[in-house]
């Protein structure tokens, strides 16, 4: 028969074996939930990482991108300024040139063109008045007495401004017609600086 004693041996050493089970499973739970945990959080840093590096990435995509449109747009403004510069100084050559060739024949051409254009300008109208300077008078009296037979023209040699061309208007003042030279020039403004722009282009390439 066995013991009291005995019994308690037997179950103690059941109860010590079951506790050593159990701590090597606690043990070796932990370890894995430890292990688990430290891949876990590995992986969260590695995709924190990668999140901070796509977001510095994308910013600095971003930046650089903004950098380089605002560079191109400054550059492009500072072109077209030039341009502007260029194309007002050549715009102004082009009216002190314009003097040497008053004296030519194209100018003579140019003059007769023009008043060739007031029949239909002045349709229905007899009596106009001429703006003139006082360099172009004898010149285009000479060429409106020869064209415009039909109508009544009072001079005035008060286009002192004028490079040369004329105005004319009607003796009410209402239809007012610019034969100016200077407006000859504003009105190819933009033929000018197309034809410029061209050029300036050309020597670029």
């Amino acid at each position: 028969m066995i013991s009291v004693e005995e019994k308690l041996r037997v179950f103690t050493q059941y109860l010590l074996s079951k506790e050593r089970k159990w701590g090597k499973d606690i043990i070796y739970d932990a370890k894995d939930k430890k292990k688990a945990l430290l891949v876990d959080s590995e992986e969260k840093i590695k995709k924190e990482k990668r999140a901070i590096e796509e977001r510095s990435y994308h910013t600095i995509f971003r930046d650089k991108n903004k950098i380089i449109a605002e560079g191109k747009n400054k550059a492009k403004t500072l072109e077209l300024e030039e341009k502007n510069r260029i194309l007002m100084d050549f715009n102004q050559l082009i009216r002190e040139k314009a003097s040497d060739y008053l004296s030519q024949e194209v100018y003579n051409d140019y003059l007769q063109d023009c008043v060739a254009q007031i029949h239909q300008v002045f349709a229905g109208k007899n009596n106009i008045v001429v703006f003139v300077r006082e360099g172009d008078f004898k010149q285009l009296k000479t060429i409106i007495d020869q064209q415009l037979t039909d109508f009544n023209v009072e001079y005035r040699q008060e286009c002192t401004d004028c490079i040369g061309g004329f105005i004319a208007e009607d003796a009410e003042g209402r239809l007012h017609c610019d034969f100016t030279v200077e407006n000859l020039i504003k009105s190819n403004y933009k033929l000018i600086g197309m034809t410029l722009n061209g050029f300036m282009e050309k020597q670029v390439s």
